[in-house]
């Protein structure tokens, strides 16, 4: 008995062309370069919890809430419906697709900044230290609200 396979291949030339060229890369962090009131930037304020110094805890806004939460969040979303690689299909390009998952991952970081890290950050060690927000990382808000994305 004969077996009759048929593959269909609509679409997958417009995804080829899509990604001929070199994938946009997606950036989400701190991409700007304002310098605050005490002479630092945001940048430096982020990499010091991002990574942890001699004097302060590591709390990572980005690296940890993106891998832990980011792909969940994608599920919950619309992300992974047929529409979207439709839409590549029909655009030839990932760009706005891109541009989407990084909205995505900006909001998994403003997540992870109103739930004190998902509850994994370290709390203050200083007691006389006053948060005018309550909330770790969130005092004047310029760390948090200075965190974006861009697709290149």
């Amino acid at each position: 008995m004969a077996v009759k396979v048929v593959i269909k291949l609509d679409g997958l030339e417009s995804i080829a062309k899509a990604f001929k060229n070199k994938l946009p890369v997606v950036r989400i962090g701190v991409l700007g370069k304002d310098t605050r009131s005490d002479g630092k930037t945001n940048a430096e304020i982020g990499a010091a919890h991002e990574f942890g110094t001699s004097t302060i805890p590591q709390r990572s806004f980005l690296r940890m809430p993106l891998i832990e939460k980011l792909d969940s969040e994608l599920d919950k979303s619309d992300l992974k419906k047929e529409d979207y690689l439709k839409e590549v299909i029909k655009t030839k390009s990932i760009v706005r697709f891109m541009k989407r998952i990084a909205k995505a991952a900006e909001a998994v970081v403003s997540q992870a900044f109103s739930t004190g890290g998902f509850g994994k950050w370290a709390r203050w060690k200083n007691p006389n230290y006053k948060n005018n927000s309550g909330q770790l990382l969130v005092d004047t808000a310029q760390l948090r609200d200075s965190i974006s994305s861009e697709v290149k």
